[in-house]
């Protein structure tokens, strides 16, 4: 797939909770579309490891959600980090869309 202007870039999170000055990224999953909202492709579904502090401290929502899931378990198993995760995904997106582009 080339690179091209004019697509779109749909980032899905997945939080400890809904305060992103506290809280923090677990999960990213990443599509790029064209502009009639076609699929171009779908990027990596990221697990990000956190702390056990950091997965203790989750409210009872997340708590449940996230477990219930399986993504609490995944997080855990996971060996990416933040900023391992933040370069795959600028790596996949950067193959796909022209810098500045998307609004």
């Amino acid at each position: 797939m080339t690179v091209q202007s004019g697509r779109l870039i749909w980032i899905d999170l997945e939080m400890t909770g809904l305060d992103s000055r506290h809280d923090s990224i677990i999960e990213i999953a990443t599509v790029v579309t064209d502009q009639n909202l076609g699929i171009a492709a779908e990027g990596p579904v990221l697990a990000i490891h956190q702390s056990d502090a950091r997965l203790d401290a989750m409210d009872e929502w997340n708590t449940r959600q996230h477990g219930q899931s399986g993504l609490t378990q995944r997080v855990k198993e996971s060996t990416t980090g933040t900023r391992d995760a933040e370069q795959q995904t600028l790596d996949f997106l950067s193959a796909l869309v022209e810098k500045g582009s998307s609004p």
